[in-house]
């Protein structure tokens, strides 16, 4: 091969590896989204149905799983007296999404109605209210087996919310990050976490309460130690901050909940008022 020839070669070369790092990176951000979207996904849990009714307990950017079935229809009802202000579906060909008022005028309770048209389909359903944004992602079975009803337990009001937290609502930081990283979603994963710039709370759904509480682990320098913590009511108030810390449960392949904090290294006076 000639020196021209082997130039060329190796030019050839060169831009065949870029490219194939260049298209492998270029799958990375569609696994972080699988990975985000699968943390963040809610299941229905048999402690968590009255009757029919299965309830979620609300969390910002959470996915919730609402099951369908051709010749069914499946309701989602919202809290009394909140109010749709728009509802987008994925796929409007193959669903029927309708919305509806219930109860009487005093106490009215808008809803949705959806239906799949087909066995074996899924969408993802955006509803934004007047209080709250909620994804709700639609699957389609076949058999008569589906989500009769399904509603979402809220937070107090704010007046009730932080009983046990003596900072005002706008001085506490919500800038933390909960992720499930061994085992699947535990029905006692924290619903948020926050700050006082003293204490921090970590609050649990109230399935929990039926349930083995988990120990909380803060790691510092690579090194994961048992931390002290008082339990109020449906949260932990651990009376020091951390960036990183872990909850367990389990002996010998622990479920394990990571939580970090946004932004750790952030001067705290810049993080005020962030709510999830």
């Amino acid at each position: 091969m000639n020196r021209t020839a082997f130039v060329c070669f190796a030019l050839t070369s060169l831009a065949c590896t870029s490219a194939e790092a260049q298209g492998s990176r270029a799958t990375a951000p569609i696994t972080t989204l699988a990975e985000a979207n699968a943390e963040a996904r809610r299941r229905p849990d048999p402690a968590n149905f009255t009757d029919a009714t299965h309830i979620y307990d609300y969390a910002p950017g959470a996915i919730y799983e609402v099951y369908g079935a051709p010749g069914f229809i499946s309701t989602v009802l919202l809290e009394p007296g909140e109010t749709i202000v728009t509802v987008a579906a994925g796929d409007t060909t193959r669903w029927m999404v309708e919305q509806a008022v219930g109860g009487d005028v005093a106490n009215a309770r808008a809803m949705l109605l959806i239906k799949p048209t087909r066995a074996s389909i899924r969408t993802n359903i955006v509803l934004i209210t007047d209080r709250r944004t909620y994804a709700i992602e639609a699957i389609a079975t076949s058999g008569q087996t589906y989500s009769a009803q399904t509603a979402w337990r809220y937070p107090a009001d704010a007046d009730d919310e932080l009983a046990g937290a003596p900072a005002a609502l706008e001085t506490l930081n919500f800038g933390y990050r909960i992720r499930t990283v061994r085992g699947f979603n535990p029905h006692w994963r924290p619903v948020r976490v926050f700050d006082d710039g003293a204490k921090t709370y970590i609050e649990f759904p109230p399935a929990m309460a039926t349930s083995e509480a988990p120990p909380l682990f803060v790691i510092e320098n690579g090194e994961a130690g048992l931390v002290n913590y008082r339990v109020s009511g449906s949260r932990y108030v651990i009376d020091r901050l951390f960036d990183i810390a872990e909850l367990r449960l389990g002996a010998e392949r622990p479920q394990i909940v990571r939580i970090s904090r946004d932004d750790a290294h952030a001067p705290r006076t810049a993080r005020r008022g962030r709510r999830p």
